[in-house]
C-alpha cells in the first residue's frame, strides 16, 4: 500500500496539472476574443469622445447644414454609455502642481 502511494499522488498531481492546461487554453483563448471585441470597439470609443453636442435653443439661431438634429435624450444615453464603458475620465484626472525649484 505504501508503494501505491506516491503513484497515485503523481497521478493526482498530474491530473490537477491537464485541467490547469486546459483552463489556461480556456482563458488564453477567451482573452483573444476579448481583445479582438475591445480593438473593434475603439475607433467607436475615439469618435464618440470628440462627439460636440451644441444645444443652439438658447441663442434663437438654426445651425448650418453642416450640423444635423440629435434627440437630447439619446444624445444623453449615448454619452452615459459612453462613460460606463470608457475609462478616459479628463475631468476626474487632478492636474498636480509642477515642482518648484
Amino acid at each position: 500500500m505504501a508503494d501505491d502511494e506516491p503513484a497515485a499522488g503523481a497521478a493526482t498531481l498530474q491530473a490537477q496539472v491537464d485541467a490547469l492546461h486546459r483552463e489556461n487554453a480556456l482563458l488564453h483563448s477567451r482573452v483573444t476574443r476579448l481583445e479582438r471585441q475591445l480593438s473593434s470597439a475603439a475607433p467607436l470609443i475615439r469618435q464618440a469622445r470628440t462627439l460636440s453636442f451644441w444645444d443652439f435653443t438658447p441663442y434663437e439661431v438654426t445651425p448650418d447644414d453642416t450640423w444635423v438634429a440629435v434627440d437630447r435624450v439619446q444624445a444623453m444615453s449615448l454619452m452615459a454609455a459612453l462613460a460606463g464603458i470608457d475609462h478616459w475620465d479628463p475631468w476626474g484626472s487632478s492636474i498636480e502642481p509642477r515642482p518648484q525649484p
